[in-house]
């Protein structure tokens, strides 16, 4: 029931809801900005039924006088307010009556939420499983289980309660006399199902009859996901237990009016930050539809008051609803759309979805239309892949709409003005050239390109070689990839250097996002076959001596399979390299070493004009093996690149070697687990001092778990033999120590 003009809504209730209402006000505010805005609570006339919508005959003050007018129901409602008594009892329960209809000359009058926009389109979302109050009768609970049971509610724990759609029908036969299509209760209890709950959401947002293109539909998703995720928090630490509320989404459903609506709160917003459409660098990626906290306009601005509604997102009906000191948040709500929605993001041409995903946690990730990448590897259309632990990004070159289920850590869409100003078209741009050299190599007979990435730490070295890998393999080339970086593994455990040839697709799933190998056991992805090194410190500069060793040795191994193999050979060489900070002498010494000893010819710098500038003066006058000049090249980083911390990159490292030895959700692996007695053993470890080499350890209980390296060297030989077996050990047994 609304005002004459619509703007009060006007809603027969119970006592409790009103209590419920008054009490977020007054003591949970950041709850009540969830709510509908609450003016005060009135008295009926008559004794209304609370499930009827039809118009109220009256309203009435408390001094018994007849308001009907908008002004006079504003003036009573401030009345009331202001002989308010003293708050309630937050522990007031919900008494159902005789029969089924409750009987009440109570009303809570709220700010209409439809109020302001031209056609909205609106959808009513009811949460929980549980849908009954712990007062109901034992039928009332029964039958309310049996609709849980046979609806999304138990499922997912929402179901669609209701849509009205602007124009959601291209059929005029099924639409009212204001060109709304009417979803009623039925929908949300037949048609909807959990196998079609999105493509039904979808319905309610992308309308071409109504003008609500991919862009606008996007920009509503995104919106209103940051909305459900700030109701998520602030449910969260709320102690509440609401049974048969809803979420209640609006937006404005004609095409033309959103656009402008947009347009108008985006001329707002530019003309109180002092710029100009010319100033964006990039388009903003919410389409002006929510304002960061720092372009917030005053709240008092006439202008903004006067703006169109663009969208809006409320908690609803709280006839159920209480406040629950000591019992937690209320899960039973928090299971529905705010935890299990799946969302829809829709990527333009050359634009970027980046997410971060905590070890521990997953969100689960389909291309639904169009065509998407993930570091070079390109996405099968409907295909579930899962990441977790991860902080990427997905990549559209023609756009595409994305299908995302589950919380990330953070996430965002990154467009540009012009698909060329994308830094990943320089990624392409070398890929196309070093196409063209494996082209040539493979008519002459000769080495194709040999490069290597290399760069500050933390700037997309390890994505530019897993992109350039993928690209060479999807066009039928077999390059042999070097991980030179001991810090993350590649197919194999942190602190190794390793080789591969790579002829087949690579696997996004994985944990370090290369694939598996034969020792992870069955695989959808074709698994790959890499040579291995031990090192076994952080950082190449922590031993510079061993590393120049074992890179050596590695490169014997890789000329060899170079010369044995002419497919192999004329693809080249894709090194992703060891951080080199732009001070580090030791660092520049040992990117010379690695390209002599592997000939590269190509060295690519990402991000540090510095280092490419130090590298260009180092080889500006040298030559390969091969007589080959070498190129140092500098690409732009990316600026989607994330710092990953030390916290960060030791829960990588940890769940890689978990990966390795017991499998993932894909697939368990039971590794050989052998108990032996510390008096068999002896352990070295590498020195936290380089000069002194590997020390010996004494065995302890904190050894459990530890990963060891088994060789067959005497315990009486020197540590130095002991270290030279090491850099050959290729094979691996997790050995669990236990003191006997």
């Amino acid at each position: 029931m609304c005002s004459a003009d619509g703007e009060l809504f006007i809603k027969p209730c119970t006592q409790s809801e009103i209590n419920f209402y008054q009490s977020a006000n007054r003591r949970h505010p950041e709850f009540a900005d969830l709510m509908p805005l609450f003016m005060g609570d009135l008295m009926l006339t008559d004794a209304t039924d609370s499930r009827i919508d039809d118009a109220v005959a009256g309203v009435i003050s408390n001094s018994g006088d007849i308001k009907t007018s908008k002004e006079q129901i504003v003036a009573s409602v401030a009345e009331q307010v202001a002989l308010a008594a003293p708050d309630v009892s937050n522990n007031i329960t919900w008494v159902p009556s005789k029969d089924n209809k409750i009987k009440t000359d109570k009303a809570v009058v709220l700010e209409n939420a439809t109020f302001g926009f031209k056609r909205p389109s609106i959808l009513d979302v009811k949460l929980g499983v549980r849908l009954w109050a712990d007062d109901a009768p034992l039928q009332k609970k029964q039958r309310f289980d049996k609709i849980s049971a046979e609806t999304t509610h138990g499922s997912l724990g929402f179901r669609i309660a209701g849509m009205r759609v602007f124009r959601g029908s291209e059929d005029a036969a099924e639409l009212d006399e204001e060109e709304y299509k009417i979803y009623d209760k039925d929908y949300g209890r037949v048609t909807v199902t959990k196998d079609n709950v999105v493509d039904e959401f979808r319905k309610f947002i992308f309308n071409k009859a109504a003008g609500i293109d991919k862009e606008l539909g996007r920009a509503v998703c995104e919106a209103f996901a940051r909305d459900l995720r700030r109701v998520e928090d602030v449910m969260s630490r709320h102690e509440s237990r609401m049974y048969s509320s809803s979420l209640l989404f609006i937006f404005e459903g004609d095409g033309e009016a959103l656009r402008n609506a947009i347009e108008d709160n985006n001329a707002l917003i530019d003309s109180e930050a002092g710029i100009g459409q010319a100033a964006r660098t990039t388009k903003r990626v919410d389409s002006g539809i929510a304002l960061d906290e720092d372009e917030e306009v005053d709240d008092d601005s006439d202008e903004e008051s006067s703006l169109p509604q663009i969208y809006s997102l409320k908690l609803i009906d709280f006839a159920h609803a209480s406040w629950t000191p000591g019992q937690g948040p209320d899960e039973n709500s928090l299971t529905g759309p705010t935890a299990s929605l799946t969302r829809v993001v829709a990527l333009r041409p050359a634009s970027e979805w980046r997410f971060q995903v905590s070890v521990g946690s997953s969100v689960v990730v389909k291309i639904l239309s169009g065509t998407a990448e993930k570091d070079g590897i390109e996405l099968a259309l409907r295909n579930p892949y899962t990441f977790s632990g991860v902080r990427s990004k997905i990549l559209s070159w023609h756009g595409c709409e994305i299908e995302i289920d589950g919380q990330c850590d953070y996430d965002s869409v990154s467009e540009y003005a012009a698909p060329t100003e994308n830094p990943a078209n320089s990624y392409l741009n070398l890929h196309g050239k070093l196409n063209e050299m494996r082209q040539a190599a493979a008519r002459e007979g000769r080495e194709g390109p040999r490069v290597l990435v290399t760069g500050p730490p933390n700037i997309g070295k390890t994505t530019l070689a897993k992109t350039l890998t993928s690209y060479a393999t999807r066009q039928g080339y077999q390059p042999l990839v070097i991980n030179a970086d001991p810090n993350e593994g590649m197919l194999s455990l942190p602190g190794t250097l390793t080789a591969s040839v790579f002829a087949t697709v690579m696997d996004p799933e994985a944990v370090d996002g290369w694939g598996s190998t034969p020792t992870s056991g069955p695989s959808s992805v074709p698994v790959k076959l890499p040579l291995v090194f031990y090192y076994g410190c952080e950082s190449s500069e922590d031993d510079a001596d061993f590393y120049r060793e074992i890179t050596s040795n590695l490169a014997g191994s890789t000329s060899g399979r170079l010369s044995e193999d002419d497919t192999v050979r004329s693809s080249g060489v894709i090194m992703d390299g060891f951080s080199v900070t732009e001070d580090s002498q030791t660092g520049y010494e040992l990117v010379a070493h690695v390209v002599d000893e592997f000939s590269i010819n190509i060295i690519v710098v990402i991000g540090s004009g510095r280092v490419e500038a130090e590298l260009s003066k180092r080889f500006s006058n040298e030559t390969t093996s091969l007589g080959e000049t070498i190129n140092v090249i500098h690409l732009d980083a990316s600026n989607g690149v994330v710092h990953r911390d030390e916290v960060f990159m030791q829960h990588w490292r940890e769940g890689a070697i978990k990966e390795y030895f017991f499998g993932d959700a894909r697939r368990t692996l039971s590794p050989l687990i052998q108990q032996v007695d510390f008096d068999s053993v002896v352990i070295y470890k590498a020195s936290d001092n380089p000069s002194e080499g590997l020390v010996r350890e004494d065995p302890s209980t904190p050894m459990q778990h530890w990963t060891f390296a088994i060789m067959h060297a005497s315990p009486k030989d020197h540590p130095e033999t002991s270290k030279r077996l090491l850099s050959y050990a290729c094979g691996w047994l997790s050995t669990t120590l236990h003191a006997v």
